[in-house]
């Protein structure tokens, strides 16, 4: 179901022993740094380096069997790395590993190491990679068979669709790829050992390894498979190995349900929120789930070049929309603001989400190359990892069909989650082991386990039940907040992750709790009332308002100019300039009865300057031509011109 943090596979049970070492060792010097580890800069001295085409890291290819369990030098496969080297002083090596399967690595280590606290780069050396079926070389994406998948409707009780849009991705899919050398291979089990390939040629040092959501799952078997490799272990948003797929699908489907409803009780308790939603937001997203599962709902779709087209809201798409939003409190948001929309009659930003969180292009309504990630290989992971039943393709399917009629109440909402990736993988032309691996049990290294309890894909269930099952093991647990925790600038955990890293200094309790809110900053629906349309200011500070909410603004590059068509008429451009953003409005209809023409100047230099200037003709149920300015400095603003045949001004409440 979610795509970009897309973490479901289990690796397969690693076959080699785990040799316990003695525990007497002192935990303290275990974790604390190394006097004798050579810096990573040195490590790779003789290796090929080069600048990374999505990076500003440094790269480096490493050749490994393309089978590591078959004895075949012939077949090879290149396994991309990029080097973030310390700074200031090498305090360890961190293997990085990102969410999916299908995340690359390579693609967001810039976006990472911005986001932690600069510390880290400058006193630990970081490696990302690009898993197996993952990056611009051997990248498994199937766009336009993902499209169809994602958005197609699919219930329990209409199970020949469901069948059919599950075989029908598989046998799509898989064509689209074209790499049937590729597929039996891209698995977390040959990942590792490509990992543990490129240790050992930098020397075999001990190293760090951090996973999120996905990457938890690889650090786990990793250490297991390898405990001479681990200085320590972070597991963030935490798969529990052990369970199966039912047991892994039925748990988040769960957490996923329990949170929804967490959210939809917040918006009652935040006054724009509940305000903009004019009653339940239960009852606003069952009213238009249970329309959808009628039929499709027709949506009335500007262009970019302004013609008006119809696109289906699907009941896939909404249920999509809903999953996503749950694994951030500013996503939350958002949904909670789309779905508001709904139920004022504007499904443009319902239907525009989908579009956006699915890669799907809204002009041409076909699936999205993202080079930072590969939807295709998440299939081809999360389906050889996992095993999908015994017997026949007929007989695996319909007992996932029976499973998921038992398990219905668990999730009425959000039921295509737990069944609807199954019934792909059922068809997926690999299958995974019918044994799954023993929980993890840690080492004599320290295991810390990060998780929310508003965790939507990876619940914190399964981070207890690691918490509880491996020794040396400590947690720090949120209330609220994402899906993953560490990097995200909160005190806690970051400065408890940290501790460990740079010092070796553990925990100092077994269990650590911290809280976030679990919606972020909800921006009010704007000109609601006929007082709002009628006031110049309140016009002019809506633009401003949507341009900073309008969704395909939001997933905009801020690189190549955009045009996008509003939500009930009109254009609106984006163009990149020197010190920020230009924008143009022609006839842009954003609300009912008003029209938007003219231009908009946003300055971001870090500079005095820094604003944002519109100068706009407004026709329809009113009209004017104004100038409003904002500074974003003294957050001060003004506005000029005419507005309904008089001067337009600043209306002021005075005594």
């Amino acid at each position: 179901m979610p795509h970009f943090p897309r973490m479901t596979a289990l690796p397969p049970t690693p076959s080699d022993g785990f040799p316990m070492r003695a525990l007497a060792l002192s935990l303290a010097l275990l974790a604390s740094p190394a006097a004798a580890d050579t810096p990573l800069v040195e490590a790779v001295a003789g290796m090929d380096l080069f600048p990374c085409d999505l990076s500003s890291l440094s790269c480096t290819t490493l050749t490994v069997p393309l089978d590591h369990r078959a004895n075949d030098p012939s077949q090879t496969i290149d396994i991309t790395f990029a080097l973030s080297f310390a700074t200031v002083e090498s305090k360890g090596i961190l293997f990085f590993f990102v969410g999916g399967p299908g995340g690359s690595g390579l693609a967001s280590a810039d976006s990472y190491l911005s986001a932690f606290d600069e510390s880290l780069s400058q006193y630990i050396d970081i490696v990302f990679v690009d898993q197996r079926g993952i990056g611009p070389k051997h990248g498994l994406s199937c766009p336009i068979a993902q499209a169809r998948f994602d958005i197609a409707p699919a219930s329990i009780n209409a199970p020949d669709q469901a069948l059919a849009t599950a075989q029908a991705f598989a046998r799509d899919c898989t064509a689209e790829l074209d790499a049937d050398h590729l597929l039996p291979v891209v698995n977390s089990d040959q990942a590792i050992r490509d990992f543990e390939a490129f240790r050992q040629a930098i020397g075999a040092p001990k190293v760090w390894m951090y996973g999120e959501s996905y990457g938890t799952q690889v650090v786990q078997a990793y250490a297991t498979l390898y405990p001479q490799a681990v200085r320590g272990v972070i597991l963030d948003g935490v798969v529990d190995l052990n369970l199966d797929a039912e047991g892994f699908y039925a748990a988040y489907a769960v957490a996923a349900e329990s949170i929804l409803s967490r959210s939809f009780a917040a918006c009652a308790d935040i006054a724009a929120c509940a305000a903009d939603m004019g009653g339940d937001a239960t009852q606003v997203y069952d009213d238009l789930a249970g329309a959808l599962a009628q039929a499709p709902v027709l949506v009335d779709l500007t262009l970019a070049d302004g013609t008006v087209t119809q696109r289906a809201l699907t009941s896939g798409i909404l249920e999509a929309n809903a999953f996503y939003a749950l694994y951030s409190p500013e996503g939350r948001a958002e949904f909670l603001r789309a779905l508001a929309a709904t139920g004022r009659g504007n499904l443009v930003p319902m239907l525009q989400l989908g579009y956006a969180n699915m890669y799907i292009d809204p002009e041409t309504e076909t699936g999205i190359e993202d080079p930072g990630w590969f939807a295709a290989a998440f299939y081809a992971v999360t389906c050889t990892d996992y095993d999908s039943g015994a017997g026949t393709e007929a007989e695996r399917t319909a007992a996932i069909l029976e499973e998921a009629r038992a398990f219905a109440s668990n999730a009425p909402r959000l039921l295509r989650s737990y069944f609807l990736e199954r019934l792909a993988c059922a068809y997926w032309p690999y299958q995974g082991p019918a044994t799954r691996p023993e929980p993890y049990a840690g080492g004599p290294w320290p295991t810390l386990v990060l998780n929310s309890d508003a965790d939507p894909i990876t619940p914190i269930t399964m981070a207890t039940s690691v918490l509880n099952n491996a020794q040396n093991a400590y947690g720090v647990f949120m209330r609220g907040g994402p899906h993953v925790i560490w990097g995200r600038g909160l005190a806690c955990p970051d400065a408890i992750v940290q501790a460990l890293l740079f010092d070796g200094t553990l925990p100092s309790a077994r269990e650590q709790h911290c809280e976030q809110d679990l919606v972020g900053p909800y921006t009010p629906l704007t000109l609601t009332t006929a007082a709002e349309m009628a006031d110049p200011v309140a016009v002019a500070r809506a633009v401003e308002t949507e341009l900073y909410q309008i969704i395909p603004l939001n997933t905009w590059d801020m690189v190549h100019p955009l045009t996008i068509g509003c939500d009930l008429g009109g254009t609106l451009s984006a163009t990149p300039s020197f010190d920020g953003i230009d924008y143009t409005f022609a006839n842009c209809r954003l609300w009912p009865d008003l029209a938007i023409s003219g231009q908009g100047v946003e300055v971001n230099t870090g500079e005095d300057r820094d604003g944002i200037t519109l100068t706009l003709a407004v026709s329809g149920l009113h009209s004017g031509n104004i100038t409003y300015r904002y500074s974003k400095v003294t957050e001060a603003w003004s506005i000029s011109g005419t507005w309904d045949g008089q001067p337009a001004s600043l209306d002021l409440d005075l005594p």
